[in-house]
């Protein structure tokens, strides 16, 4: 499913910044934020995508339940639509609105030659009633049961 393939590229993407990413003109650390955020929002709109896939009417209520029965999932469902509305109009699937921290940054100069650069390595956090959990681990989470959701038994009508 695109919708997915793109959510696992910026996963990707989560896993290079805690991996490390070299700049010889400098870091943009707010289009880094940008790239853990988007992960969010597209990994959420996987929903949008699986009412659609293959033409088959999977019912909203269904993907509903197992976005609600999955913390990672709600989490997920509140940055999304928390950033898009700028604040949930309605009840958070997480209880409250989950916030991403700023970054633990890490920095290693390099010299290679006349010329050089760094090395910065960020990690995230995110907060959700009153519990902290690293946004790369609760990345590969969310990734983890999409494909399960997506690649599981269906219930018959």
């Amino acid at each position: 499913m695109e919708q997915l393939n793109r959510a696992k590229r910026y996963l990707k993407r989560i896993e290079s910044l805690y991996a490390g990413v070299f700049s010889s003109i400098g870091h943009d650390e707010e289009e880094y934020f940008d790239d853990v955020l988007s992960f969010f929002i597209h990994c959420y709109h996987v929903r949008d995508w699986a009412l659609h896939q293959d033409g088959a009417a999977v019912r909203a209520r269904e993907i509903d339940t197992f976005i609600n029965l999955n913390e990672a999932l709600r989490i997920c469902a509140d940055l999304a639509n928390g950033s898009k509305h700028c604040k949930l109009m309605r009840t958070p699937r997480s209880s409250h609105q989950p916030t991403i921290s700023q970054p633990q940054k890490l920095y290693s100069t390099w010299f290679v030659g006349s010329g050089g650069g760094e090395v910065l390595q960020c990690s995230y956090r995110v907060e959700s009633n009153g519990k902290s959990f690293d946004v790369r681990e609760l990345a590969c989470e969310c990734i983890t049961l999409w494909e399960q959701f997506l690649n599981g038994p269906r219930p018959m009508d």
